[in-house]
């Protein structure tokens, strides 16, 4: 028969024991919830932003062009060429968001490009490279004094009916077009949503 001291001793060491067991699942479960949570709060923060047309054809960049030079007039309207600027929320990387550039700038809007990789993970890995040719790296938002207004779109395609949404800051324009006969033409008039 063991001492009296060694049986609490045993004990004590049982009940630690289950307590580390009970402590580790509690400890596994909120790393669990915290990392969907992690998760979650990412997928909420980013909108989609971009051109969601999956077509390629010579015809939809010729559609982008005049879409582009519809959305460019309208912002025309609104705001004035020479002392606004626009900074991009997304990569500009379709051929609608290349013309719009090319269009905003032509009309004498500045158009701050956004340089950084769509996908965030991808985004924290720099190459030693990179980080060596200074001239090459993006100019971050920070080192910009006088900060654009933020600027985003979504275009969208439904059989011949395109949708284009334009964001700037919190007021949003929306217009649809639609093609016939190799042509693009607006569907209808712009509405502004603040």
């Amino acid at each position: 028969m063991l001492p009296r001291f060694h049986l609490l001793s045993l004990h004590a060491f049982i009940l630690q024991v289950v307590k580390a067991e009970e402590n580790s699942s509690i400890l596994k479960a909120t790393l669990v919830c915290i990392s969907i949570l992690i998760l979650l709060s990412g997928c909420a923060m980013n909108q989609p932003y971009g051109s969601f047309i999956q077509d390629s054809s010579p015809a939809f960049s010729q559609y982008s062009k005049v879409m582009a030079n519809d959305v460019a007039d309208q912002i025309g309207r609104l705001y004035p060429a020479a002392s606004t600027q626009f900074d991009l929320r997304h990569n500009a990387n379709d051929p609608f968001g290349q013309a719009l550039i090319d269009k905003l700038r032509s009309d004498g809007f500045a158009v701050l490009e956004n340089t950084t990789p769509a996908n965030p993970f991808l985004a924290a890995i720099q190459s030693p490279k990179d980080s060596e040719n200074i001239s090459n790296s993006p100019i971050s938002v920070e080192d910009i004094k006088n900060h654009g207004l933020a600027l985003g779109y979504i275009i969208d395609q439904s059989d011949d009916l395109y949708h284009v949404s334009i964001l700037i800051e919190d007021q949003q324009l929306t217009r649809a077009f639609i093609a016939q006969s190799g042509q693009i033409q607006p569907a209808g008039s712009w509405v502004r949503k603040e």
